[in-house]
């Protein structure tokens, strides 16, 4: 279940905040205590993570391109949230149909509009989270994704440093180094490193150390990387943002 432990851990925290996915209080208490360590059954979360569907649409696609029955298979999910091989076989014009066929319809885009982002793609674009928020943005309209809040949204990257420890939480506040993303004329550029306080939920990230690399989705820690995730994620993120340089 590691595929579906890490796409849960990537979208949880948009969904808590309301942003997508059912908002009933018994699927949000079965994210939470299945991410808790809780017993729930693995056909029971797959219904729930299939209902985010920004993120759903995007497994399906990278898992059928490379010939992978399950959307969850763990390479998928990491293809889309970290970047990884998986990327390079999605073709750009299934990537314009998915958008145009996935993202339009009632509590979505118009097709319309769904048709104009499809064709404004840029040829370069590879079927990632960070190509999702800074070229397509939000379909469900639940949420305008503009200025910082494109730069919580996007997984981010870095390396902590310090951290506070709180008792009687089970979140802590966490000084991380980190490359912001900065708008700029043409697009967008990560900006030098600065310090940013995210926070880690010590329910679903048992040990994060001084000196980890982890990625960040909304101001929260979702996993400490690997080098080689970490290789990906700056890789995929560049290739993103240098498509936007126009």
């Amino acid at each position: 279940m590691q595929g579906i432990r890490i796409a849960a851990l990537y979208g949880f925290y948009p969904h808590k905040l309301g942003f997508c996915g059912l908002q009933e209080n018994s699927a949000k208490k079965t994210f939470l205590d299945f991410l808790s360590g809780k017993k729930i059954s693995e056909q029971k979360i797959r219904k729930i993570l299939e209902t985010l569907k920004g993120a759903f649409s995007y497994y399906r696609l990278i898992a059928k391109s490379n010939g992978i029955k399950d959307p969850f298979d763990e390479r998928v999910v990491n293809a889309y949230w970290i970047g990884n091989q998986l990327l390079e076989k999605v073709p750009v014009d299934s990537l314009k149909k998915m958008i145009i066929k996935e993202f339009s319809g009632p509590g979505f885009l118009s097709k319309e509009m769904a048709v104009k982002k499809a064709s404004e793609i840029p040829l370069t674009s590879k079927a990632h989270h960070n190509f999702h928020v800074l070229v397509i943005g939000s379909v469900s309209g639940r949420i305008v994704l503009e200025g910082k809040l494109l730069d919580i949204c996007r997984i981010g990257w870095g390396k902590v440093i310090g951290y506070e420890k709180k008792k009687t939480e089970n979140t802590n506040r966490v000084i991380i180094e980190y490359q912001p993303l900065q708008k700029r004329k043409g697009g967008y550029s990560l900006g030098k490193p600065i310090h940013k306080i995210v926070f880690w939920d010590k329910k679903f990230i048992p040990e994060i150390k001084i000196g980890d690399r982890v990625a960040t989705h909304w101001n929260h820690i979702v996993q400490v990387l690997g080098i080689k995730d970490l290789v990906n994620l700056e890789k995929y993120t560049q290739i993103t943002v240098d498509s936007l340089d126009r």
